[in-house]
């Protein structure tokens, strides 16, 4: 029988909403047991492991973890270990590995580098039977069921969600008023797994096959994920930036209807987004805010109304899935089939 393109990215979209209630209903004693360990070791720092859209999940954990236990947070760079050889030193430490598949040789070694180095570990995989997840002193399963889909979504909300509940448990928050946070935004998104994309920021795409997109805070990570997502079903050039580091040289590449993605759902950093959204237009670039409007410029896509009141930190896993739709119709606009990248793999093993 023949697959019609898009048909796996567009189902796993849809199904975000039911998996995220899957994660509480199945992992509560996991998150438990990984904030418990956590607390007991009172580290002074956390280490993330992590590549591709895990690497995005873990930078959102690392503003996450920085704001709520208020001590720093490294992300790994895995050459380090497997290239260079270091046998890196840790203060008091605890180690997140963060892998939808758990396989890619690279974030194995690095998490036994870890441990070898006396860091406690847990994993947070979608495959519980893993080798990266058999290496955990914790594991703490993504509940997102298959993922066939090359372009990850599913899974990378999950990552998010996951992680958040862990910290919040450390920090003491029940997991009644978790639940209904969680509740909260599942209602959203309910809403926009079934949206429709602005035909005209398609076309736009397709026309440039140029798109820088900005986030802050807790959206850095949409926006490199946003910029993944359309690189790798669409072959465009994009990039995802905070919007301080864009103004830094990023905006230096806005030319008259090249796309600007503003992301400007999370309350915390808005006015940096919008103040680049202004300076992108104002250079000609073709700016759509995906959150509230900047004034002067149109809303392609609310995410969000007043009457929501979602939890800021879970505010990113909602805004993700516009861009994911995005992602889903300008593949299939190019005539293309984003569930099969050429070139790409579903399980990539690097070292």
């Amino acid at each position: 029988m023949t697959k019609t393109p898009g048909s796996l990215m567009r189902a796993e979209i849809a199904e975000q909403p039911d998996r995220w209630l899957d994660l509480i209903r199945t992992q509560k004693d996991a998150i438990d047991e990984a904030a418990a360990l956590i607390t007991v070791e009172r580290p002074e720092m956390l280490v993330m492991i992590a590549r591709g859209s895990s690497d995005h999940a873990a930078r959102y954990a690392q503003y996450l973890a920085q704001q709520m236990l208020e001590i720093p947070v490294q992300l790994s760079t895995p050459a380090t270990v497997t290239v260079h050889g270091a046998a890196l030193r840790y203060p008091a430490a605890v180690a997140l590995a963060i892998s939808q598949s758990g396989e890619s040789p690279d974030l194995i070694e690095t998490a036994r580098s870890c441990q070898r180095a006396g860091v406690s570990l847990i994993t947070f995989t979608n495959n519980p039977q893993s080798a990266l997840a058999r290496l955990g002193d914790v594991q703490v399963d993504l509940s997102a069921g298959v993922e066939r889909s090359v372009a990850a979504t599913k899974t990378y909300t999950a990552e998010l969600l996951a992680l958040l509940l862990t910290l919040a448990r450390v920090v003491g928050r029940s997991w009644e008023s978790l639940t209904a946070e969680v509740d909260k935004a599942v209602a959203v998104a309910r809403g926009l797994v079934r949206g429709e994309c602005d035909g005209g920021l398609v076309e736009g795409l397709a026309t440039t096959r140029r798109a820088l997109i900005v986030g802050r805070g807790y959206s850095m990570s949409s926006a490199q994920e946003s910029a993944l997502k359309l690189m790798e079903t669409s072959a465009i050039a994009a990039s995802g930036w905070s919007a301080s580091d864009a103004t830094h040289g990023p905006l230096g590449q806005i030319e008259p209807r090249v796309p600007v993605i503003a992301l400007t759902s999370v309350p915390e950093g808005r006015e940096s987004v919008q103040a680049f959204a202004l300076a992108a237009h104002q250079l000609g670039g073709a700016v759509h805010t995906f959150g509230p409007a900047v004034e002067g410029l149109s809303a392609v896509e609310p995410v969000l109304t007043e009457s929501h009141d979602v939890w800021s930190p879970l505010i990113p896993l909602l805004e993700i899935i516009p861009i994911q739709r995005l992602a889903l119709s300008l593949s299939l606009w190019l005539g293309r089939d984003p569930d099969s990248p050429a070139g790409l793999n579903k399980l990539t093993k690097t070292t």
